[in-house]
């Protein structure tokens, strides 16, 4: 009874916050969003003390002081990009998503997203604008993309009607298949996946910003398995609706006869190609989870 009374109570403040937001329209409903974000930041000491306490162990941050206005920086990045989440739909819609959006990539990722019959695995993390930057690449094919639900199923369908397109569909993270990821890449499809969440099961560890990480190897293990290639990207803000999207060059890994080495080396590359990205642009990278759980001593299978 509570939990109703609970997610109604969120699901109308979500809507109210909404209508304002559109009201106000995307320079201003940034600004306010930030500064929710940063008043978030004050008042959530625990998720303020994880992001603090991580900047300081990645070595990003080298005193407190700059731990705590990067992870300052951070909240408030995170208030603009959901507020900005309600405004793509309408960017994608316009004419004016080629000057909003400028893409860095090679050739021939060019000519991977434009082939026809190619899936393609993308994989990314809390960088900068995740969101938009799945959405924008359905100018080029469909895409697939494996997400956690929201705890608050109201808040979910809203988000949910707020994105809905057929070339766009998102696939529940701990319901997702192995199959069903495999069918989309067989559908053309690109399969788009965060892998910088800690690993309960089934993952592996690796090194990321310095420390043991539990990590999925989804993108490794469907690579070998369907040698469907793999691109990594990111979205970068530089203001209100305003983004830079890298892609990197379209990437290959040979098998070998072990296949939990072939996995490892896949992942940790993966890993590396992201900590590069976030050491670059710490200020709009997801500081504040836990995303490391496991020993210190520990490397490969967890």
């Amino acid at each position: 009874m509570f939990r109703r009374i609970r997610h109604a109570c969120e699901y109308g403040a979500a809507r109210l916050g909404l209508a304002l937001m559109m009201r106000l329209g995307p320079e201003a409903a940034c600004r306010l969003a930030g500064g929710v974000a940063v008043l978030g930041f004050r008042l959530l000491r625990r998720r303020r003390r994880i992001a603090v306490d991580n900047l300081l162990r990645s070595g990003v941050a080298r005193t407190p002081r700059e731990a705590r206005r990067l992870a300052r920086d951070t909240f408030r990045h995170l208030g603009r990009v959901v507020a900005e989440s309600f405004f793509a739909p309408r960017l994608l819609a316009s004419g004016a998503l080629s000057t909003a959006v400028v893409f860095e990539m090679p050739e021939a990722t060019r000519r991977l997203l434009e082939s026809p019959g190619q899936g393609i695995i993308l994989v990314s993390g809390h960088l900068g604008n995740w969101e938009l930057g799945a959405q924008v690449l359905t100018r080029y094919k469909s895409l697939t993309g494996v997400a956690r639900a929201m705890d608050n199923p109201r808040i979910q369908q809203l988000l949910e009607r707020r994105r809905m397109r057929a070339d766009f569909e998102t696939v529940e993270k701990h319901l997702a298949r192995p199959m069903d990821l495999v069918r989309a890449l067989r559908r053309d499809r690109i399969l788009a996946l965060l892998t910088d969440q800690h690993a309960s099961a089934g993952g592996v560890v690796i090194d990321f910003l310095g420390r043991p990480a539990a990590t999925y190897p989804t993108p490794a293990v469907l690579h070998r398995l369907t040698r469907a290639p793999i691109l990594f990207g990111y979205s970068i803000r530089l203001g209100t609706l305003r983004y830079r999207f890298v892609l990197s060059e379209p990437l290959f890994y040979d098998a070998t006869d072990d296949r939990a080495a072939d996995i490892l080396r896949i992942t940790q590359d993966l890993a590396a190609r992201l900590e590069a990205a976030v050491r670059q642009y710490p200020g709009q990278y997801l500081w504040a989870h836990r995303r490391w759980k496991v020993d210190p001593a520990v490397r490969g299978e967890p």
